[in-house]
């Protein structure tokens, strides 16, 4: 073997490990190259995930914000209203009450419906009657006979220039108080019930609709 030839061979080798060297280099830069990239979309999926779900949660929290807001902005236009509406019938209520002490007949029922409770609540003895002074003596002298009867002694019966309707029943330092002012004292607990049946009406009404 000559010199040539042994130079060629050297030659051969020597490209042919560059050649392996750069397959290896190539595969391992392709290789490096593609986990990079998978990492860098692993990453992208990571990111684009968390980021929706911060948008989804701030969606979420914007729109129980603007719920709240307009259920605070309903309840508050919905108690002006009911304060409103209130404020109007209070002195219907008062009134419906005298026109029903004006009739005979309802004003019986009032007058019944007093003395029952009074006959549970207060002890026997010498009542007294406050009633409103255009009560006639005629009316009332047949309830007088009657409370005679159930508690031993005749009754009182007092005009009292203060009561326009109902009746004060007192007995021995204790009072029941069935006035047109007695009946309305507690105006929290009315008001809610005037509210009650204002909304079963609503409901009613939409449900008939």
């Amino acid at each position: 073997m000559n010199t040539d030839e042994r130079e060629r061979r050297l030659l051969a080798l020597i490209e042919e490990y560059q050649a392996a060297e750069c397959r290896t280099l190539r595969e391992g830069a392709r290789a490096e190259a593609t986990a990079l990239v998978s990492e860098a979309w692993r990453r992208a999926r990571v990111q684009l995930h968390e980021r929706l779900v911060s948008e989804r949660a701030n969606a979420r929290s914007r729109l129980q914000a603007a719920r709240a807001e307009n259920e605070t902005r309903l309840r508050a236009s919905g108690d002006r209203a009911n304060a409103r509406l209130l404020e109007l019938a209070w002195p219907c209520l008062r009134q419906a009450l005298v026109a029903r002490w004006a009739v005979p007949r309802s004003r019986r029922i009032w007058v019944d419906h007093a003395v029952a409770r009074a006959r549970q609540r207060l002890p026997v003895g010498l009542w007294t009657l406050r009633h409103p002074p255009d009560w006639a003596a005629s009316e009332w002298a047949p309830l007088e006979a009657q409370l005679t009867n159930a508690l031993d002694r005749a009754p009182h019966f007092r005009a009292d220039g203060a009561l326009t309707a109902g009746l004060v029943i007192e007995a021995d330092g204790a009072v029941l108080d069935a006035s047109l002012d007695g009946l309305l004292r507690d105006r929290r607990r009315i008001e809610a019930r005037l509210l009650a049946l204002l909304a079963r009406h609503s409901t009613h009404a939409r449900v008939g609709s």
